[in-house]
């Protein structure tokens, strides 16, 4: 393979917890079918069985769940890396979103994934505009960036990650998203990889495995995207397997 074209899901491929947009799905689906795709996610595989269809999973070369604490081929396991957290850092958690500001709770706040844990204040069970509304207050109060500092100097073994609109990821230290870098260069030691994700910034967890690729090879690029129709935009661009993308983010 020499170009590879790797995904994150939410706020790349799909609205944040949402179906694939169908006109957009049909497009990536052609697009997975004569192109090498790999989609690297925080959510677990049933999520993201919820988002995409069977067609595009099944016609990816692997799909890297919970921050690339499992490889998924073929619908068969290759790996999965799980990880015991101790019971003060998931005290620690609660506390976060029992002392939060912000108003409303929906419930389903600590979800446990493989290798890692998933923290939300306003829960994972919020509809989509009660998810956009602590979005807006989470950017002007910046409560997650907060947190996220305070936790990795309580606990320095670990990692801490802004996920999509609402969440925080936890993972151990070196457990994120940059391990499929790793894989990738097994299977495609000089391969070109394209990265497409929405949370590049630092803190996101879409950074460490965009650092990765920027220190490993000028080859690689990073694209940062904001939603699905700008990755839609930037893949009409590409017109057989050997047209690169031009545009790079900088």
């Amino acid at each position: 393979m020499d170009q590879i074209y790797l995904f994150d899901v939410d706020g790349t491929l799909t609205e944040p917890r949402h179906p694939i947009d169908p006109d957009f799905g049909r497009f990536f689906g052609r697009f997975c079918r004569t192109h090498p795709v790999y989609l690297v996610s925080g959510s677990d595989l049933p999520k993201l069985q919820e988002q995409l269809p069977r067609s595009i999973i099944a016609s990816a070369n692997g799909v890297f769940s919970c921050s690339a604490a499992e490889l998924w081929v073929d619908g068969k396991t290759i790996y999965q890396m799980d990880h015991e957290f101790p019971k003060e850092l998931i005290e620690a958690l609660e506390s976060f979103v029992e002392l939060s500001c912000y108003p409303r709770r929906f419930g389903n706040h600590i979800e446990y994934r493989t290798g890692m844990l998933n923290v939300s204040v306003v829960g994972r069970n919020a509809q989509k505009s009660d998810r956009q509304t602590y979005f807006a207050w989470d950017r002007q109060e910046e409560e997650r960036a907060g947190f996220i500092k305070l936790f990795v100097e309580t606990f320095s073994e670990y990692e801490a990650s802004a996920g999509g609109e609402i969440s925080i990821d936890i993972v151990p230290k070196g457990w994120n998203k940059s391990r499929a870098l790793a894989v990738l260069k097994q299977d495609a030691p000089t391969g070109t990889i394209t990265f497409f994700g929405d949370r590049m910034e630092p803190g996101g967890n879409d950074y460490p495995l965009a650092e990765a690729l920027r220190n490993d090879s000028h080859r690689h690029r990073v694209m940062s995207v904001e939603n699905f129709n700008e990755t839609w935009d930037l893949l009409k661009t590409v017109r057989s397997p050997r047209n690169e993308i031009l545009r790079q983010a900088s």
